[in-house]
């Protein structure tokens, strides 16, 4: 039984890590995407250079302005 728990807080623990490596993609996605419009690059280029689609993009100044 012990081993059991054992395996069951490991898993825990790895699922704990990915989500947290996840959560740290998104802020340094959405870190760049701030700096580039700062530099006056425009949503189109923003969006090509980050993978992201131009309708993300342009949701995520959309609720940074509203926020």
């Amino acid at each position: 039984m012990c081993e059991i728990m054992r395996e069951f807080e490991r898993k825990s623990e790895n699922k704990g890590r990915r989500e947290g490596r996840a959560e740290g993609r998104v802020q340094e996605r959405e870190a760049i995407m701030r700096n580039l419009r700062e530099e006056g690059m425009s949503y189109e280029r923003i969006a090509r250079i980050t993978n992201q689609s131009l309708s993300k993009v342009k949701s995520f100044f959309k609720a940074k302005q509203t926020a």
